[in-house]
C-alpha cells in the first residue's frame, strides 16, 4: 500500500512538473519580411498549429468557443495570419500562398519543433493543403474542420443553397457561367441577407451566427482585415487545391457538416488523401461552437490513434 501511495505521489509530482514546463505564452513573431504575427500557445500534449478561416478572420473565434477544450490533450499554437485579426499587415503587401507557407515554416523553426499537427477551419483548407504538400516531413497529422479546398465549388454550393432556400424560379442571373462565380455568390448573399436567412448557410440558428460574429470581431480592438481584402477573389486562391491531396500521405481527419452550405455538404468527396478518416457532423460550419463535446471527442480519438469515422476513399 505504501509503495502504491509513493508511486501515485511520484506521478502527481511528475504531472505538476510537466504542467509547469508548458505555461501559456503569448507573443508576436516577426517574419523574415518584417511582418508581426500574433501567436498564443496554450495546453499540453503534442503541438498543434491552428489556422483560422475568413479569409482574414482570427484564431480567437476558436479559442473563445468550445473548441478550446482540445487544449486538454494538445499544445495549441494559435496564430492570426498576416493581415488578419491581431497580426500586422505585410509591409511588402505580399499575401501569396507561398509567403504564408513560409510564415508557418519560420514559426515552426523558431519554436524548435521537429513536427507538429496542423488543424485548419474553413478558408484555411487552401493554405494548409499547400503547406502540407510542400512540408510533409514536418507534419504529424492534419485535421480539416469544415474546410474548402476549392473556392469555386464552395461558391457554387453557396449559390445553389440560396436558390433553393429563397425558391428563386429564374436562376439564370445566378448560374450564368460568363459571370464570375464570386460575383454570383455575392448576389445571392445579398438576397439571403435581405430575407434574414443568411445564417442558414453555416448555422442552425441566427443566435449561433450572432455569437460567432461577436466572438470573432467584437472582442478585438483595431481588427486587421487586410488579408481578406487582398485575397478574396484573388486568382491564386481560386485554384482547385484538391489534386494536391492525393500526394499528402500523413494521417488526416476530415470533419464535414451535413448542412454546411458555405463549404458544400459533399465537398469532401473530391478529397483524395490516402490516409484520411471522415466524420460527418449533423449540422453546419462550426461544430466546435455548436457541439463542442462531439467535436473534441472526435479530435481526441484521432490524435490518440483510436478508431474514428470512416475511410475517406
Amino acid at each position: 500500500m505504501k509503495t502504491l501511495l509513493l508511486s501515485l505521489l511520484s506521478l502527481m509530482v511528475a504531472v505538476a512538473s510537466y504542467a509547469q514546463q508548458v505555461p501559456e505564452e503569448t507573443f508576436y513573431f516577426t517574419t523574415s519580411d518584417s511582418t508581426r504575427l500574433y501567436v498564443r500557445m496554450v495546453g499540453q500534449g503534442e503541438p498543434c498549429l491552428f489556422l483560422h478561416g475568413g479569409p482574414g478572420s482570427t484564431s480567437h473565434y476558436f479559442e473563445a468557443s468550445g473548441g478550446h477544450k482540445v487544449e486538454e490533450f494538445m499544445r495549441m499554437i494559435y496564430i492570426d495570419l498576416r493581415g488578419s485579426g491581431r497580426s500586422g499587415s505585410a509591409p511588402s503587401g505580399n499575401y501569396a500562398i507561398a509567403r504564408l507557407e513560409q510564415d508557418l515554416e519560420e514559426l515552426r523553426q523558431h519554436l524548435g519543433l521537429a513536427q507538429w499537427s496542423v488543424m485548419g477551419h474553413s478558408f484555411a483548407g487552401l493554405l494548409m493543403t499547400n503547406y502540407a504538400a510542400h512540408h510533409q516531413a514536418y507534419i504529424r497529422s492534419l485535421i480539416y474542420v469544415n474546410t474548402t479546398l476549392d473556392l469555386t465549388r464552395s461558391a457554387e454550393s453557396w449559390v445553389d443553397f440560396g436558390l433553393q432556400e429563397l425558391k428563386i424560379a429564374d436562376a439564370t442571373p445566378y448560374k450564368d457561367p460568363s459571370v464570375p462565380v464570386m460575383e454570383r455568390m455575392g448576389r445571392i448573399s445579398e438576397q439571403l441577407q435581405a430575407h434574414k436567412v443568411w445564417y442558414k448557410l453555416m448555422f442552425k440558428t441566427p443566435e449561433a451566427k450572432a455569437l460567432s460574429d461577436s466572438i470573432s470581431f467584437n472582442a478585438i480592438r483595431n481588427f486587421n482585415g487586410e488579408y481578406g481584402m487582398k485575397v478574396w477573389g484573388n486568382a491564386e486562391y481560386m485554384q482547385d487545391m484538391t489534386p494536391l491531396t492525393a500526394h499528402i500521405s500523413v494521417p488526416v481527419l476530415v470533419i464535414a457538416g451535413a448542412q454546411d452550405y458555405a463549404v458544400g455538404p459533399a465537398h469532401y468527396r473530391v478529397f483524395r488523401f490516402p490516409k484520411a478518416r471522415l466524420v460527418m457532423y449533423d449540422g453546419g460550419h462550426a461544430p466546435y461552437q455548436e457541439s463542442p463535446e462531439w467535436f473534441v471527442d472526435k479530435v481526441r480519438k484521432f490524435i490518440n490513434r483510436q478508431p474514428v469515422g470512416v475511410s475517406l476513399l
